[in-house]
This record gives structure tokens, C-alpha cells and sequence, in this order.
């Protein structure tokens, strides 16, 4: 994979990890406002090499008209996850204003990224435009979490104004699957399922292989309290795709760290 060149622009991040030995190490850390990057840690036993980064936010919030982007560089045989410091709020936009989130993921050969955030609070008339591009090697593994929560300070059941979302993985820079929602507003009939969100479990692997984790997986979710959720299979082999909708963000969370760690178990 090539390598790419790190970003200048101000207001975003650009991290790259590297295999060195027995563990990877953060070999590039640009970050600038609002972003905000310490030390990584050692939190995986069963994937020793693998580093934990935990993203803050200084402001704790997005709001309309700001746009945001993310890079994060996987070389070969590197392990990384990244976290947030808990869920982000998407504050209302101005008529004719948006918030502009981009997330680029390359995962080289061999490495293994869990991009983990927590999910995005869209408060009353927030407007957010997301792009998530994931730029997977063939032997690469990457698990990405991607959910959204409502929340109305005064109760009333005032929803967010709009939602657009596309999705992109590529291999070997050719797109094997994209994914699109544009959503305006929820329907006051699915204001209960306040919590909705999706797993990508991208391993490729043979369709048998996947088809009988995406069973695992259905049957383990359907017992959870306060989830409605569905496995299924990715185009090309790549992987499988989860959807999760919940009543509350403790049950959604609780969804993607079960099947996470369900197929985890079966890739280590």
C-alpha cells in the first residue's frame, strides 16, 4: 500500500501506525483543534502488539458549519484500535448549514484496526454529512463501529434535521462495497428505538466461513434486551455487516462489543 502523505490542514488528525518487532508503535501523530492525543496503551492480552489510542475532543462537541477529518494509517502487520472519550454531541446547524465529518481508513496487509467511537448524540436540528472510506488490503482485518443516539434537552421529541452517510470500502483502491443513507428527521413512530448504529466486520474470508458467524451472531443478538438487530454478508467475501436499532445506547453498546468479540474469538 502506499503510503500517504500526512495531512496540514488545521482542525484535523492524521495518525500512522507501524509494526516494530513484537509491537506496533504510533510513528506519525499530527492532531491540531479540536482534537487531542496522549500516550497509547497495552490493552489487548489476547492481541499483544495491539496499541490502544484514546481520541478527546476539547470541545466535547461539533456544531453547524464546522467540518472535521480524520486519517488513520495502518502499515503492514500493525495492530491499532482507537477509542473516544465518550459520546460526541452534534449541536443544531443554521437553515443552509451542515457538519462535515470525513474518516479515511488504510489498512495494510496483515494489520488489524478496531475503530471504535462512541456513537454521536444529534440534538434538535443538528444537520450531519459523514463520509467513511475504508481502504482495506486483502489480508487485512478491521472492525468499524458507526452509531447515532437522539437526545432533546426539553423532552419534546424534537429530532434532528438530516443525516447523510455514505460508506466506502475499497481493495486495492477499487470500491467492493459502498453503502448510503439519507435520513431527514425520524418518524415519531420509531422515536422508542432511539439508539441506531452498525458493525463492520471486515475479514475476509471464505462465504461458508462468514455465513456460519453471521448465524452465530443473529442468534447471540436476538437474546439481548432492547435490540432489534441482523447480521449479513458483505460483497466479495469481505466481511460481515451488523445493524443495530435500541432503546437505549447501554443495549447498543452492549451489541457491538458481543458480536465484536464473537468473531475476535474466532479470528485469534
Amino acid at each position: 500500500m502506499t503510503a500517504h502523505e500526512p495531512l496540514t490542514d488545521l482542525g484535523q488528525l492524521d495518525l500512522r501506525f507501524v509494526r516494530r518487532g513484537d509491537s506496533t508503535v504510533l510513528d506519525r501523530r499530527i492532531f491540531s483543534w479540536p482534537y487531542v492525543i496522549a500516550r497509547t496503551f497495552a490493552l489487548a492480552e489476547d492481541l499483544p502488539h495491539q496499541r490502544t489510542v484514546i481520541l478527546q475532543t476539547a470541545g466535547g462537541a461539533i456544531h453547524g458549519g464546522d467540518t472535521l477529518r480524520q486519517r488513520l494509517q495502518l502499515d503492514a502487520g500493525a495492530a491499532a484500535e482507537l477509542l473516544t472519550q465518550g459520546a460526541g454531541a452534534v449541536h443544531r446547524a443554521h437553515p443552509g448549514e451542515t457538519t462535515r465529518e470525513t474518516i479515511e481508513l488504510a489498512v495494510a496487509d496483515g494489520a488489524w484496526l478496531d475503530y471504535l467511537p462512541q456513537p454521536r448524540i444529534l440534538f434538535p436540528d443538528a444537520a450531519l454529512v459523514q463520509r467513511l472510506d475504508i481502504d482495506l488490503a486483502p489480508s487485512a482485518i478491521a472492525f468499524v463501529a458507526d452509531a447515532f443516539t437522539l437526545h432533546d434537552p426539553l423532552g419534546a421529541e424534537r429530532f434532528f434535521r438530516s443525516l447523510q452517510s455514505n460508506i466506502t470500502v475499497r481493495r486495492d483502491g477499487e470500491p467492493v462495497f459502498i453503502d448510503r443513507a439519507d435520513i431527514a428527521g425520524m418518524p415519531r413512530h420509531f422515536a422508542h428505538h432511539s439508539c441506531h448504529g452498525s458493525l463492520l466486520i471486515l475479514a475476509p474470508r471464505d462465504p461458508s466461513i462468514l455465513e456460519g458467524w453471521a448465524l452465530e451472531l443473529s442468534a447471540a443478538l436476538q437474546a439481548q434486551e432492547g435490540l432489534y438487530a441482523a447480521a449479513s454478508l458483505l460483497p466479495a467475501g469481505i466481511g460481515i455487516g451488523l445493524r443495530f436499532a435500541a432503546t437505549e445506547l447501554r443495549h447498543l453498546r452492549g451489541a457491538t462489543d458481543l458480536a465484536r468479540q464473537v468473531v475476535r474469538r474466532r479470528l485469534l
